[in-house]
């Protein structure tokens, strides 16, 4: 029965694998019995071991959001992280201390700690309300006594300074006989009225007004405008530029017209007393009012302070503490309650290594809570998709994050992630290898590292974060490129390492140089090449040749995952129909050229007396003129031709043997009735004999397969040449700046030792900014995206799926991470 399941599941798990290492981590689904009471104490602990990764109970598929059991809990927690959230930014306003938030304790008393903290906020929130409207009147009440002070003070300087009688005349000179057409005087004497306006509507509201008085008003603005403080209509007080003015003009109705117009215009009318005494007293009053009004305030956000001073220490711990409540709520939710009400039930995906503690933290939380019952660990037998978790640490976190940005590992197959270190940091050495901008790419990770502890949790500059973040793979590259720039014998586009093969003499009164072999260089490219009139041409051959040769062993080894995922999940028809073929063909073709490159560097053809035969002839007659005789000066060994068939018929044969043999065995077996064994042993939990089977469909999908990796295998042993091509191109650049910068400026004749140095001092600053913005920014980007479709395309496709889906536990630090980065907090 039961038992005798779990034994098998725990048999089956347990059996080593000599390639574990570079797979996932085994997992098991579990279904855990817990008290009611028990179970938030129990989340809680298995919150901090980060191993369950839980999954929705099958009974809570027809539930809505709204109808799970601890709702309205989750809906507590939200609330009192917007109350939080509210003091938080008030408490930043006012100066106060706030701690990070941190890991710690869980809020005390669980969901009736909850209860009580929202009390006490709301009162807070309350009390915190009722401060900030009276304090919005008051600065409403505040900004109008500063723009009356402003006004008040410019009327004495500039918009009364005019004598009444000129005004009089003024107006009575431009209004004429309009003033009757508007209702007169009505016996009465000019009239005034005094404001102030936005300095960008000054121009509107002289135009509007004249139209409105038909020019039976006149209008005097300040000089000087003032920036005044103005609520937005966020709420909060902006600064806006503001300018007083005076209008003078006669009768009520023209009065009633400008009055309404300053209500449309946001221009604010104030009283201005006629008399210099009354204004002077009025100047009192409001500096009176206005330092009273700053008193008053200062008071408010003491009051405040004090408010929120015994909160404001605990804020992000208490958001902190709220956010662990919330998390734990919201994963209850995912669990079945059964009828009696006193039992939940939770399934979810454990790592197997992880179940000894797995338990250990549920009786820990039956302890914490005083459960009677213990809770219950069962170990199910699923065909559901298990979750992929690849174990990661500070050096193989961010190679890992590469191959994840192209699919998550399927569970159990061969992870490529844990390759990438070598055979990513490899290629890139490849593209970008020198010594020189190794050694500066050394120095930028070696700074990182050591800025590891300091700014490890902090929010860095959008341009440094993902350098930091990649501060290993940034160590790994560099290491990479020295070691490729000793073997191209380049440093900043110069040959460094002295060793050569040939010695050289000048010859007198000559500038030629006598050659005299000496012994062939230990190591890397002779420096010889270096002033060589074929340099470029040698250059070529040896890269593109070390491109195809690297390029055929990256996927012979891609094939070489595909046979261990095949042994390992028995897929038998993909080894000995799909692999096998595919591994012949390869090999038949660029395996054979590899060969022939290796031979030809391997052979001395000059003291053989024969010339090298061109390959790439070679190559296009072996496929193109199958069974011809080859002539002499394309032969490389005897026999060549009958070995040259042979391969070509073998690659021939390797097509039809992954297209037909697959498709057959599997009607075979649907016809038989017989389910393949690989079907029940497959990770994702589906069978090839699953479903109806349809032979048009297996031939197509296996049509597509074969031409895809017949096609692939051309294209992509041709796309690993970008290797070649830029690492030609970087080497082109950096002798490019430095001949054409610096050297020019060494090799500078005619000028003084003072002008010979600012010359070279200036072609330096440009030689530097050059390399470093051309070549170790630009060319380091463009070689990592082309390193990175090279796995994610040519070397993948071979074997990976990468259609699994992460293994993601429940995590506090993980939640909190997820908020935070929601509320773009640090």
């Amino acid at each position: 029965g039961w038992s005798r399941c779990q034994m098998d599941v725990h048999e089956r798990l347990r059996s080593p694998h000599p390639e574990d290492a570079f797979r996932s981590e085994r997992m098991v689904l579990v279904q855990l019995l817990m008290e009611r009471e028990a179970a938030h104490d129990s989340v809680d602990e298995l919150a901090r071991l980060e191993c369950v990764h839980f999954i929705d109970s099958d009974a809570n598929k027809e539930r809505t959001a709204f109808q799970r059991p601890w709702v309205s809990e989750v809906r507590l927690c939200d609330d009192l992280l917007r109350q939080l959230r509210l003091l938080r930014e008030k408490a930043r306003r006012l100066g106060l201390p706030l701690q990070p938030p941190a890991l710690g304790d869980e809020l005390a008393g669980g969901s009736a700690g909850l209860g009580d903290l929202h009390e006490e906020l709301t009162e807070l929130e309350r009390e915190m309300k009722e401060m900030e409207g009276r304090q919005r009147a008051m600065d409403r009440t505040y900004h109008e006594k500063l723009e009356h002070l402003m006004l008040v003070q410019r009327a004495d300087e500039e918009l009364l300074r005019a004598e009444p009688s000129r005004v009089v005349a003024d107006v009575e000179e431009e209004t004429g006989a309009l003033m009757m057409e508007e209702g007169g005087r009505d016996g009465q004497a000019l009239r005034s009225m005094f404001g102030v306006l936005p300095v960008d509507k000054r121009e509107t509201f002289t135009r509007v007004l004249w139209r409105v008085t038909r020019g039976n008003a006149i209008v005097h603005f300040s000089s000087r405008p003032v920036g005044m403080q103005q609520a937005s209509s966020g709420g909060e007080a902006e600064e806006v530029e503001k300018v007083a003015f005076a209008i003078f003009f006669s009768g009520r109705v023209i009065e009633d017209k400008v009055a309404k117009l300053c209500s449309t215009m946001e221009a604010h009318r104030y009283d201005v007393p006629k008399g210099l005494t009354e204004r002077t007293n009025l100047l009192r009053q409001l500096k009176r009012d206005i330092q009273d009004h700053l008193a008053v305030t200062a008071s408010a956000e003491r009051r405040q302070a004090e408010l929120l001073g015994k909160l404001a220490r605990s804020l992000r711990e208490k958001e902190r503490q709220v956010l662990q409540e919330k998390a734990i709520f919201v994963t209850m939710n995912l669990f079945n309650t059964l009828v009696s009400n006193r039992t939940v039930i939770a399934e979810g995906w454990v790592p197997v290594e992880s179940l000894p503690a797995l338990r250990n933290a549920l009786q820990r939380g039956m302890k914490r809570s005083g459960a009677a019952t213990p809770s219950v660990v069962h170990v199910l037998k699923s065909e559901l998709t298990p979750p992929t978790f690849v174990k990661t640490n500070k050096l193989t976190e961010s190679f890992q994050g590469l191959n994840d940005a192209y699919g998550t590992p399927r569970y159990l197959e061969l992870n490529p992630g844990m390759f990438y270190p070598v055979t990513y940091s490899f290629l890139f050495g490849i593209m970008f290898g020198d010594i020189g901008h190794g050694l500066l790419m050394l120095l930028t990770a070696v700074l990182l590292i050591s800025k590891e502890k300091v700014w490890a949790n902090k929010r860095l500059h959008e341009l440094v974060s993902p350098a930091f973040g990649g501060r290993y793979v940034l160590l790994l590259m560099s290491l990479f490129s020295i070691y490729c720039g000793c073997v191209y014998n380049e440093c900043f586009g110069q040959s460094l390492l002295p060793w050569s093969y040939w010695s050289l003499r000048l010859s007198p009164g000559s500038s030629s140089y006598d050659a005299a072999p000496v012994a062939p260089p230990p190591f890397g490219v002779d420096p010889i090449w270096g002033i060589a009139e074929n340099k470029l041409g040698y250059q070529n051959s040896f890269k593109m040749k070390i491109s195809i040769i690297i390029g055929v062993s990256q996927m012979l080894f891609g094939l070489s995952c595909k046979t261990l995922n095949c042994l390992y999940f028995r897929k038998w028809k993909d080894l000995l129909f799909e692999n096998i073929p595919e591994f012949v063909f390869l090999l038949s073709i660029f395996g054979y050229l590899c060969f022939l490159i290796l031979y030809k560097w391997t052979t001395d053809w000059v003291g053989l007396g024969l010339p090298a035969p061109p390959l790439l002839d070679t190559l296009l007659g072996m496929l193109l003129e199958v069974g011809s005789p080859i002539p002499k000066e394309r032969l490389l060994y005897p026999g060549q031709a009958t070995v040259q068939t042979i391969l070509v018929i073998v690659a021939l044969i390797a097509v039809p043997c992954m297209l037909f043999p697959k498709p057959l065995l599997l009607q075979a077996e649907h016809k038989d009735g017989y389910e393949p064994v690989e079907a029940e042993d497959e990770s994702e939990g589906r069978g090839e004999g699953e479903g109806e089977f349809d032979m048009g469909e297996a031939m197509i999908h296996q049509g597509i397969h074969t031409i895809e990796y017949v096609l692939g295998t051309v294209s992509n042993t041709a796309s690993y040449l970008r290797l070649w091509a830029l690492s030609l191109a970087h080497a082109g650049l950096s002798e490019v700046f430095w001949e054409r910068v610096m050297l020019a400026a060494l090799e500078l004749e005619g000028v003084s030792v003072w002008g010979h140095g600012l010359a070279v001092f200036c072609a330096f600053a440009v030689w530097a900014f050059m390399t470093f913005s051309v070549l170790m920014v630009m060319e380091t980007l463009s070689a990592c995206l082309h390193d990175i479709r090279l796995h994610w395309v040519e070397f993948q496709n071979k074997f990976y799926a990468g259609d699994g889906f992460p293994f993601a536990p429940l995590s506090f630090r993980s939640f909190i991470e997820a908020y935070q980065l929601e509320h773009g907090e640090s």
